[in-house]
């Protein structure tokens, strides 16, 4: 690949692939050559060229990643909702602003130049950058960026990440533009319902979204009202979702032309048909060279970029399914990181020289050298940005004609649990304290987890490291159970002469996903613990195939259910939402006064801007969720991987999606 040098002004020729791997084209984009406008070429059924024909990392001006898939779902940074399609757009476009270093929370410039905010938090104006152009040659200009937003706020969809722009802009639990049109969404995910509505109903939702940003050329500014103060806006707008386009480019390749005549044309966007699921034309300090779905994504560095150029030329992200053969590209320094399974852990350990463990109080790791001689650099302990956590249904749904076969008799008779059974805080504290951290972190994560105490992620605004959480602790779990009054006579259940939950027990079933080792280990667990609390406390654990799984999960007949969450944003608010407000509050059937209460305060969290006392703010909402015990945190996965001791410059900050290359370089 041939890569021009403009601060030596020579040519390098890096013999990294052969020719037939990487087209570089001028405008840094992939043509368009099938009959699907969103076409991502695929890797052809010829035998795989050996590693050491093609890789020759002597120079290390490639940074190449074998991994076991190559999976692009669309470049579309208004759809793209995946972490590898993320992880491609955040290194070849760019955000108004950015995160600061390892800070997840901590905001710096980038395509704005500076920004200000309204005392009442609701109007941001950003002065734009000058002097950027895109990879295709156009200049960066303020209409590209309100267009950027614009348009993806009106393609919307429930398939992409444009509700977490749409709130901050039209109001919490307006989450898409079709509520926007007619209040109700009735043609949610439905382009072809939105284009039947009245045209004046379209055009006057599209002049909303663009009253609300609103470009001034003249001034280089972008104004950005909201419905309401926003406090985690600024960590929306630095994800890939925020990318600034070229709005004329984006025209030219088939886009919305920016009227607000035509918008319903895009809404409900999926990548099939989107026209820039297959290439990329970005500010962003590498250019698309190639795309092969299931083969290869490569990088090219962006000669004509706005800062200091990247010092690596590129970057070949390598689909190599076979573990082997990623170990001796490692061992032979054909790649500088490569996919690891757990089976590999041992045998990468050997190789290592340099070891790097997670430090949660300084957000970074901590490196030494155990031997010299050995090729590798481990990193262990940097926790996920997702977690699970165990959800106690409040009020199972069963029905006498159709009686629910989880809940056994569906009564307090030793045989069964009531429907409101996880209505009684004790009887939900009980399991609490039954649930072991330690032999679930082994069993079901041979030790790569934390255990999680509350909602907040470590790190994060809002997280305490003393806050109060559950441990494992029966007697503590027993003392639970006798202070519960199932049978609501005002005696608790250890004192009641007439019988209770302790001397009558109880009999129900926990489901999990078949083949999901981890979720059937949590009902094993349980059930163990439990019957040794208390003899006639049984838990039977029952695996159902996905899609009956996912069909309980929803009409709520289960009386526990597990449920994992991916962040989208690093914020504390991000994560209270959907357990207290949301689906998963939702499908516990928390009380009114229970989410009211949690509403009170995420609004006081949204409004405040300063991050010591929102920090405070969210504290409360921790001491609630804990003191009701609504659910019960369970583990924080954390991260494994290797890397050639040569590569520096990793930023590891848990709010990137995967890898941000720019800082990347080889010493």
């Amino acid at each position: 690949m041939k890569l021009a040098h403009p601060d030596k002004g020579i040519l390098f020729i890096e013999r990294m692939m052969v020719p037939a791997i990487l087209l570089v084209t001028a405008v840094g984009c992939i043509p368009l050559t099938a009959t699907s406008p969103a076409a991502i070429p695929t890797k052809t059924n010829t035998p795989p060229t050996p590693p050491s024909e093609i890789l020759d990392s002597a120079h290390h001006l490639i940074f190449v990643e074998a991994r076991e898939k190559v999976e692009i779902d669309t470049l579309d940074p208004a759809l793209a909702y995946d972490a590898a399609s993320s992880e491609i757009i955040q290194n070849v476009y760019e955000t108004l602003v950015f995160y600061d270093g390892t800070k997840a929370d901590e905001f710096v410039p980038q395509l704005a130049e500076s920004w200000s905010l309204s005392e009442d938090g609701t109007v941001y104006t950003f002065h734009i950058r000058q002097g950027v152009k895109f990879h295709a040659g156009g200049d960066l200009t303020p209409s590209d960026v309100a267009y950027s937003f614009q348009r993806g706020l009106l393609q919307g969809g429930y398939s992409s990440p444009q509700w977490l722009l749409a709130e901050p802009f039209f109001g919490r639990g307006i989450d898409d533009i079709s509520l926007v049109v007619d209040g109700e969404g009735n043609c949610a995910d439905d382009r072809y319902c939105m284009i039947d509505l009245p045209a004046q109903t379209l055009k006057t939702a599209c002049e909303k979204v663009q009253a609300a940003i609103v470009a001034d050329d003249a001034a280089g500014t972008v104004t950005m009202t909201l419905a309401q103060p926003w406090a985690p806006f600024l960590a929306n707008l630095a994800q890939p979702w925020g990318s600034i386009m070229d709005r004329e480019w984006v025209i030219e390749n088939g886009g919305w032309d920016g009227s607000c005549d035509t918008w319903q044309n895009f809404y409900g966007m999926v990548s099939k048909e989107n026209p820039f699921s297959a290439i990329a034309n970005g500010t962003g300090p590498f250019v698309l060279d190639e795309l092969v779905q299931g083969d290869r994504v490569s990088l090219d560095w962006n000669t004509n970029y706005w800062r200091k150029m990247p010092r690596i030329m590129g970057v070949f992200l390598w689909e190599v399914p076979d573990w082997e053969i990623r170990k001796a590209m490692m061992q032979g320094g054909d790649a500088d990181r490569a996919e690891v399974p757990s089976e590999g852990y041992s045998e990468m350990k050997k190789l290592v020289g340099e070891r790097c463990e997670f430090d949660l109080y300084t957000n970074g790791y901590d490196c030494k050298v155990i031997d010299d001689f050995q090729p590798l650099r481990v990193y262990l302990g940097q926790p996920a940005a997702s977690q699970d956590v165990l959800l106690f249904n409040w009020d199972i749904k069963t029905h006498e004609e159709d009686p629910n076969p989880y809940i056994g008799s569906g009564a307090l008779d030793g045989n069964g649990i009531p429907p409101d059974f996880f209505s009684d805080v004790h009887i939900r504290k009980g399991f609490a304290y039954a649930f072991d951290w330690d032999t679930f972190i082994t069993t079901a994560f041979d030790g790569e987890a934390i255990q999680s105490r509350q909602l907040p992620l470590p790190g994060m605004n809002g997280f305490f490291s003393y806050a109060q959480h559950y441990e494992y602790n029966l007697e503590k779990s027993a003392r639970e159970f006798k202070l519960a009054d199932l049978d609501k006579d005002g005696i608790p259940a250890g004192q009641d002469p007439e019988g209770d939950v302790w001397t009558t027990g109880f009999r129900f079933q926990i489901m999990h996903i078949q083949g999901n080792r981890q979720r059937s280990i949590i009902g094993e667990s349980l059930s163990i613990n439990l019957f040794e609390v208390n003899e006639l406390f049984v838990i039977e654990s029952l695996g159902r195939p996905w899609d009956a799984y996912l069909r309980s999960n929803r009409v709520r007949p289960i009386p526990i259910m597990t449920a994992g969450w991916l962040e989208d944003i690093h914020d504390p608010h991000h994560w209270f939402e959907p357990y207290t407000q949301g689906s998963y509050a939702s499908r516990q059937v928390l009380p009114e006064d229970i989410q009211a209460q949690f509403k009170e305060i995420l609004e006081r969290g949204l409004a405040e801007t300063d991050p010591v006392k929102r920090a405070q703010i969210y504290k409360e909402a921790t001491n609630l969720y804990y003191n009701q015990c609504i659910g019960l945190p369970l583990v924080i996965p954390t991260r494994h991987f290797y890397m050639q001791r040569w590569v520096q410059g990793l930023i590891p900050n848990p709010a990137y999606q995967g890898t941000y290359f720019y800082t990347i370089y080889a010493e």
